[in-house]
């Protein structure tokens, strides 16, 4: 049997699963794309740190809240398995799948009329300008006013990253746009504070 904590954070739904996910659940599991289509957050987070088990048919419901997760603007991401159902999910190919390490991961465009969203989660380094770059290029290409990079679920930012994001900054601004840095926490906060970001991009707690 399957067993759900719900909980969030200014930029993340999580929910933590315990037990076991199978076709005895899909009436359970009703609730939970319920709750996710109705999000106005840019993640969705599976933590199966408690998840014993997995059948086919409990594959088939994350299937089912990826594709809830997407229609909603989020990205679903699926974290900390564990034993047979680490092992199940690394032979799937969902490109959701978070192995647990500390790669810089970034949603899909969504776009809210004249307001477009990114949000980053994971660490942003040096070695992902060639993942960052292209995806901001992408946005710049639509009709939107103001792009917002929701930072609420990066952990860690290298001063190239930050660099990065000027680059960003000042690609969007030639192109008659804004760049809008929402809801840094930590040390991600700390460091655009020492680098005054603020200074020359706006930074919110929310938007």
């Amino acid at each position: 049997m399957m067993n759900v904590a719900r909980h969030s954070n200014p930029s993340c739904l999580v929910f933590q699963f315990s037990g076991r996910l199978t076709f005895r659940d899909s009436g359970a599991f009703e609730s939970i794309i319920a709750d996710i289509g109705g999000t106005t957050l840019p993640w969705v987070r599976f933590d199966f740190s408690g998840l014993e088990y997995l059948d086919s048919y409990g594959i088939g419901l994350i299937a089912l809240a990826r594709d809830a997760a997407e229609t909603a603007g989020a990205h679903l991401e699926l974290s900390c398995p564990h034993g047979a159902v680490a092992d199940v999910l690394s032979r799937i190919a969902f490109d959701f799948f978070h192995q647990g390490d500390d790669s810089l991961r970034i949603s899909a465009v969504h776009n809210d009329g004249e307001e477009a969203r990114i949000a980053l989660a994971g660490d942003f380094r040096v070695r992902d300008q060639d993942l960052f770059l292209p995806v901001i290029q992408s946005a710049m290409d639509g009709s939107y006013r103001r792009l917002v990079l929701d930072l609420g679920q990066l952990r860690f930012i290298d001063s190239i990253g930050v660099s990065l994001i000027m680059t960003a900054a000042d690609e969007i601004r030639k192109a008659d746009k804004e760049l809008v840095l929402s809801r840094p926490v930590g040390a991600v906060r700390e460091l655009l504070r020492l680098t005054a970001i603020d200074t020359v991009v706006q930074v919110v707690e929310a938007v």
